[in-house]
């Protein structure tokens, strides 16, 4: 009656041989607790741990044989088993460390003691008053003086990271078993529609997906993830099926999503995934590879009973891109490649498309509108090489280049302005003509390569509201792998060279590194800049090319761009070093700590501040800025913008909700962050919204279109992470205005239609599908939950 009632009450009898006791249990040789209903033990779920049955029992050691005097017998080396050996790495684990051991076997007391709630304050110090961590800052520095608010900065502080608390994982021998399966292809796949792979929210694991009794035909994840994590052992022991592959899905293409991209894998991993491990939304799905927090070591900062920080650990997804939206790039590349034109072919053709009359126009156009904002072309050559049809050293493919780039601005000529309502100049052929000139240039070594690689770059897309495809990040590599071939590297300031040809390399070795790194920081790809090769000093005043011809409009509106163009260069260099410290896979890896990425983000930022008092125009708030300065500096502006987006999604990673509590989350320095990412996303909607279709008429990079999305991913992930329903609601509310600004900008500017697509999709799924992983208990989604019975109860009484 006695048994009854205890295993009733605790579920599993007390040394019961039947009912063994799981691996960490037995490794601290206290009870394991497994009430009625649970898959996991009381310690297992205390400490966050999988609750795993794979070690066998520990052999008894037997007596040595003695063959001559005792001294002998105790030089016998003891061979410790396989299981010996992995329970003590289970430990040395420091957080167990915090657990009473039993002492005298006295097995009952100690797992009592271990369970027991009022043993866990006093287990982990949670000082922040110590100057060795965080608040030890200098926090005034990262106090962003947007002009919008006045924070208020302290150095004083609640709470510290635990420094004893270090991160390990527990390598366990794989034993297919009934527990445990190996999966299998011929496996069926999981009944419900949860992604295999997404464990982030264990109580609904443990309700949709039994860790423990699961039978043998379903595939046991868990299995995966331990052989995954088991550094002595392949993964490739648990093979997934066909359903699960890249490159196998008929129709879609596929591309990793870097860490710097405009879709942040750590937003990501919050998704609704499917079984198959997909958010599919319309022609462009998200595949999940490795996203769940159940892959991640524990960080030095994580304590007992909480979630595992997302560090040290990279979230992998891809995007599937349906290729029916490919067609037309596919098309438009077939027509390009056709027929093997040649040289003198394309002259032929250029001359049929751009008469002289309506050639020498567009060059006008191409010299006040386009060259004082990417200079990647001398006057000289403008003004002698390109006013005629002649033979030329420059390659047909720049002319072509030229034209197509200038065909925006035709409504700024009253002529043309007039003729291009009954004659609409064809800048698909002319691209066409600049990229089979290319692929000649290629073979032969000249600046002009470099130069019509650059401008090919800036080719708009044939549908703004899809993604580059890779040739957009291949394209950016030749340009610099050209460079480097061309020794535009190296500073050509004391050569023996004509003044006007050192003049344009210096020139076109930072034109390459401003494309080079905004792509690898926007396109989340890794950058082949290497700070050791390459030796260029900082553009001048001087490095501008000044010519007498040239009319007054035009040169006024070179030397208002020089400015704005060193800053730029300037810039480029901070975002490749922000790129380095903190999006890079080592620099994620090597940052276990939200102290060590603070250290990293204050050292950035000083830089950025640097920068930003460079020029009036940065510094300024935006309501002070007037037409005029906006025309100047809003690409320089949204650029900026980025890099401090960047900054405080790198800080967002170690602040899920399922990491800090709701009290840590209204304390410094934790709230600062939240406080200062949200006027961060408040000043993008502010510069954005204060653009106006004179400034849509500017040349504009084409990167910006990623750079607006990144206004959409800092919102989406300070409300999916919200310490408390406040932030949550506040984020939300400012999420609203932003799509709605978007939507109204995008009808007038073609480079906000990617961002607005975006922002849409996120709606149109729904905001509980996209932060579904934070889960049930997140102010994020309890906010959700309190508005839709809000909506429900309001439709009701009506």
């Amino acid at each position: 009656m006695a048994d009854s009632f205890s295993q009733g009450r605790s579920g599993r009898k007390y040394r019961s041989k039947k009912q063994r006791p799981c691996d960490l249990c037995r490794s601290r040789k206290t009870q394991c607790k497994i009430l009625d209903g649970d898959a996991v033990c009381e310690l297992c779920k205390r400490l966050d741990r999988s609750c795993t049955f794979v070690l066998h029992p520990l052999r008894k050691e037997r007596p040595l044989p003695v063959h001559g005097d005792a001294t002998e017998a105790h030089a016998q080396p003891v061979v410790q088993s396989q299981n010996e050996l992995e329970l003590e790495d289970v430990q040395e684990d420091p957080a167990l460390a915090q657990i009473p051991r039993p002492e005298h076997g006295d097995s009952d007391t100690a797992a009592d003691a271990a369970l027991s709630t009022s043993s866990w304050p006093n287990a982990v110090s949670h000082d922040l008053d110590s100057p060795s961590n965080l608040l030890a800052m200098e926090w005034s520095s990262m106090d962003f003086s947007f002009g919008v608010y006045n924070q208020a900065q302290s150095s004083q502080t609640d709470q510290t990271v635990d420094s004893r608390m270090k991160g390990v994982h527990y390598p366990q021998a794989e034993q297919p078993s009934a527990r445990n399966p190996v999966y299998h292809p011929n496996s069926s796949l999981p009944l419900n529609n949860t992604s295999p792979s997404y464990a982030n929210n264990s109580a609904e694991r443990s309700n949709e997906e039994p860790e423990l009794g699961a039978p043998a035909n379903e595939p046991n994840v868990d299995c995966f993830f331990r052989v995954h994590m088991d550094g002595q052992k392949s993964y490739q022991t648990v093979d997934w099926p066909i359903e699960f592959s890249l490159d196998s899905r008929k129709g879609y293409s596929n591309q990793v999503i870097g860490l710097s991209g405009e879709s942040d894998p750590f937003l990501l991993r919050y998704h609704q995934y499917n079984m198959h491990d997909t958010y599919p939304m319309f022609r462009l799905d998200f595949r999940n590879i490795m996203g769940d927090e159940k892959l991640q070591p524990r960080a030095e900062n994580a304590r007992p009973g909480r979630a595992a920080l997302p560090v040290g650990y990279i979230p992998v997804q891809f995007v599937m891109t349906d290729e029916i939206i490919c067609e037309d790039d596919l098309k438009n590349a077939e027509a390009t490649y056709s027929g093997c034109k040649t040289e003198p072919d394309d002259l032929e053709l250029l001359k049929k498309l751009v008469p002289g009359d309506l050639g020498a126009r567009l060059l006008k156009l191409y010299a006040r509108s386009v060259h004082p904002r990417f200079p990647v072309l001398s006057i000289t050559d403008i003004k002698q090489d390109l006013e005629g049809h002649c033979c030329s050293k420059l390659p047909i493919g720049i002319k072509a280049a030229v034209f197509a780039l200038a065909t925006p601005f035709m409504f700024l000529d009253d002529e043309l302005s007039v003729s291009k309502g009954y004659l609409q100049l064809s800048t698909t052929e002319l691209w066409a003509i600049a990229e089979r000139s290319y692929l000649r240039c290629i073979r032969i070594s000249h600046l002009s390569s470099l130069q019509l690689c650059l401008m090919l770059l800036q080719m708009p897309p044939r549908n703004y509201v899809v993604a580059d495809p890779p040739s957009t990040w291949a394209l950016s590599c030749s340009a610099l792998s050209i460079a480097e071939s061309l020794g535009l590297n190296l500073d050509p300031s004391n050569w023996r060279l004509p003044a006007n040809e050192i003049r344009l390399r210096r020139r076109l070795w930072w034109l390459t590194y401003i494309q080079h790194a905004w792509h690898a920081v926007l396109l989340g790809r890794p950058s082949h800049l290497n700070d050791d090769n390459w030796d260029v000093s900082r553009l001048m005043n001087d490095d501008f090319d000044v010519n007498e011809h040239l009319d007054e409009e035009t040169q006024n509106s070179i030397d208002l761009q020089i400015p704005i163009l060193l800053a730029q260069c300037n810039l480029s260099i901070i975002a490749a070093q922000i790129l380095k410290e903190l999006y890079t896979l080592k620099a994620v890896r090597e940052s276990p700590s939200l102290q060590e990425i603070l250290a990293r983000a204050q050292s950035l930022r000083a830089c950025i501040e640097t920068w930003r008092q460079t020029l009036p125009v940065l510094s300024a708030k935006v309501s002070d800025l007037d037409d005029d300065d906006l025309e100047q500096c809003a690409a320089l502006r949204l650029s900026h913008l980025t890099l401090e987006i960047l900054i405080y999604r790198a800080l967002l990673r170690h602040l899920s909700y399922r990491a800090i509590s709701q009290d840590e989350g209204t304390r410094k320095p934790i709230s600062t962050i939240f406080e200062n990412s949200f006027i961060c996303s408040k000043l993008g909607t502010e510069i954005v919204n204060s653009l106006k279709p004179r400034h849509f008429a500017n040349f504009w990079p084409q990167y910006t279109r990623y750079q607006l999305c990144y206004i959409s991913s800092l919102i989406s992930l300070s409300f999916a992470q919200s310490p408390t329903t406040g932030i949550a609601h506040q984020s939300k509310v400012i999420l609203g205005k932003w799509r709605d600004i978007l939507r109204s900008q995008a009808q007038a500017w073609p480079l906000a239609r990617l961002a607005t697509m975006r922002l849409d999709a996120v709606f149109w799924k729904g905001l509980s599908a996209v932060i579904h992983g934070t889960g049930p208990e997140s102010p994020a989604m309890t906010l959700l939950k309190e508005q839709d019975m809000q909506l429900s109860r309001n439709r009701i009484s009506q």
